[in-house]
């Protein structure tokens, strides 16, 4: 990996709750390194809620010059090389690394966006390797070209709400919005399939009911971490599994 000192890299992360021990480590770690290529600028909030955090950490960001910011949620594991991958796409205005939800059924945090009709699609990328554009995508591993974000109107993140036919209203993230106000200026959004990101779950609950079953689940469970033929991608795997 070759040294990029020129840029400076905000490392934006903000959590609601405490960290997970192999969390902290996998960040702590990956963190030591890339310090040893780029210029890193460590900057976090506890307790805000999303839009308000990354509205700071963007602003901060600015503030200290950085030419990026990498956005980090407190509850994902990242292979090493994510920096690096994300880096290759440093004059797009957004790329991330690819993410499923914690809860069922577990989907990919991307969407497709049917302009035309003001809808959002779900979308199943593949796992080869590849950089996709897409609608929409996740802000939990992220890169953003902070000069590119800068030409839009503020606050970034905002939370908005938007009617429905039915009369009802349909809650917007601030993620879907951004994402929204760089494609509307001209921009892409991407993902990168080779950052394989693990997204920590809910907390399984044991009953003398349930060990055995949970038991013999196990062993399937750490098989399925494993890439299946034709598919590529890094990853980083907690120290303890169940």
């Amino acid at each position: 990996m070759k040294k990029e000192k020129e840029l400076l890299i905000g490392i934006g992360t903000h959590a609601h709750s405490v960290m997970d021990y192999d969390v902290h480590y996998n960040h702590s770690s990956i963190f030591e390194e890339w310090a040893q290529v780029y210029a890193l600028k460590m900057i976090g909030y506890k307790g805000l809620l999303a839009a308000d955090a990354r509205e700071l950490i963007c602003n901060i960001s600015i503030e200290e010059k950085c030419s990026h910011l990498f956005i980090l949620d407190a509850d994902h594991l990242i292979p090493k090389e994510t920096l690096e991958y994300l880096l290759e796409s440093k004059d797009e205005a957004i790329i991330s690394g690819l993410i499923c939800r914690k809860f069922y059924p577990y989907a990919q945090v991307v969407w497709g966006k049917d302009d035309e009709h003001n809808t959002y699609l779900p979308v199943e990328l593949p796992l080869d390797g590849k950089i996709y554009e897409v609608g929409v995508c996740c802000f939990g591993c992220t890169l953003i070209n902070l000069e590119k974000l800068q030409e839009l109107e503020k606050p970034w993140f905002r939370d908005t709400c938007a009617p429905k036919a039915d009369g009802k209203c349909k809650n917007i993230r601030s993620d879907i919005n951004l994402c929204d106000a760089f494609r509307a200026n001209g921009e892409k959004v991407w993902v990168d399939t080779r950052i394989l990101v693990g997204h920590s779950g809910v907390n399984l609950w044991i009953y003398p009911q349930n060990a055995k079953d949970l038991k013999a689940f196990d062993h399937q469970y750490r098989e399925s971490f494993k890439l299946k033929a034709g598919e590529v991608g890094k990853y980083n795997t907690p120290s303890r599994l169940l």
